[in-house]
C-alpha cells in the first residue's frame, strides 16, 4: 500500500468544517452582542443626559413663570417661554419613543411638563382677561395607549395649525395622567372621551379638521 497517498477520512474533513463554521458563527454572535450592548449603553447615556437637560430646563421655566406672574400683562409669546415649552415637549416625545410610553421616568417628566403647561395656560388666560390681549389657546386631551383611533390624526392637525399660527398656544394633556390639576380641568369642562379639544372655553368631542378648529378660534374671519 502506498503510504504517500494516504488521505484523511471524509468524515473527519466534514467534522472540521462544521467545527470551523460553528466557531465563526459563535464569534460573529459574540461580536454582535458586544456591539449591540455598546450601542445600547451609548443610547442610554444619551437618554440620561437628555433627561437631566429636561429637568434643568423645566426648573428654569418654573422661575420664568414666577417672574411673569408678577407682570401678567407682559406679552407671553414675546418671551422665550412659549418656545421653551414647545421644545421641552419635543424632547419628551423623543424620550417616550426610546424608553416606551409606560416608562416611569417618562411618565414622571410628562406629568410635571403637564403642570408647566397648565401654568402657562393660566397666565395666557390672565393676560387675555386683565390686559385686553387676545392670545388664542387650545386644550387637547389625548391617549397614546392604543385606545384612541383618531388621536394621532388630531395631533397632526394641531401641529399643522401651530406652524401656521405662531401665536397659537396648544396645551396637550395625556387623558390617563392621574394628577389632581389635570383631573380638575377635565371635571370643569366635562372631558370624558378622547380626542377632546377645548377652544375658547367650548368643548369639542371627537376628531376636528383644520377648518373647523380655525372657525372656533377666529370665527368667520379666519386668518390667512
Amino acid at each position: 500500500m502506498d503510504q504517500g497517498n494516504h488521505k484523511p477520512p471524509l468524515r473527519t474533513l466534514q467534522t472540521s468544517k462544521y467545527i470551523a463554521a460553528f466557531a465563526l458563527t459563535a464569534l460573529i454572535f459574540v461580536i454582535g452582542i458586544w456591539v449591540g450592548s455598546a450601542v445600547s449603553d451609548d443610547k442610554l447615556s444619551q437618554i440620561s443626559l437628555l433627561q437631566n437637560e429636561i429637568q434643568i430646563e423645566t426648573a428654569g421655566t418654573e422661575l420664568q413663570y414666577l417672574l411673569l406672574t408678577e407682570h401678567p400683562c407682559e406679552s407671553i409669546n414675546a418671551s422665550s417661554l412659549t418656545q421653551q415649552l414647545f421644545e421641552i415637549g419635543g424632547k419628551l416625545d423623543y424620550m417616550e419613543s426610546k424608553l416606551g410610553k409606560k416608562n416611569e421616568d417618562v411618565l414622571s417628566l410628562k406629568e410635571y411638563y403637564s403642570l408647566l403647561e397648565i401654568k402657562h395656560w393660566l397666565l395666557t388666560k390672565k393676560a387675555n382677561e386683565r390686559c385686553k390681549q387676545n392670545n388664542p389657546w387650545i386644550l387637547y386631551f389625548y391617549s397614546n395607549l392604543g385606545d384612541c383611533a383618531d388621536c394621532e390624526q388630531q395631533g397632526y392637525v394641531l401641529s399643522t395649525l401651530h406652524k401656521k399660527f405662531e401665536d397659537l398656544n396648544i396645551y396637550s394633556f395625556d387623558f390617563h395622567i392621574e394628577n389632581p390639576a389635570i383631573q380638575a380641568i377635565k371635571e370643569i369642562y366635562g372631558v370624558k372621551t378622547v380626542p377632546t379639544l377645548v377652544i375658547n372655553n367650548k368643548i369639542l368631542n371627537g376628531l376636528r379638521d383644520k377648518e373647523a378648529i380655525e372657525k372656533e378660534l377666529f370665527g368667520e374671519q379666519v386668518k390667512k
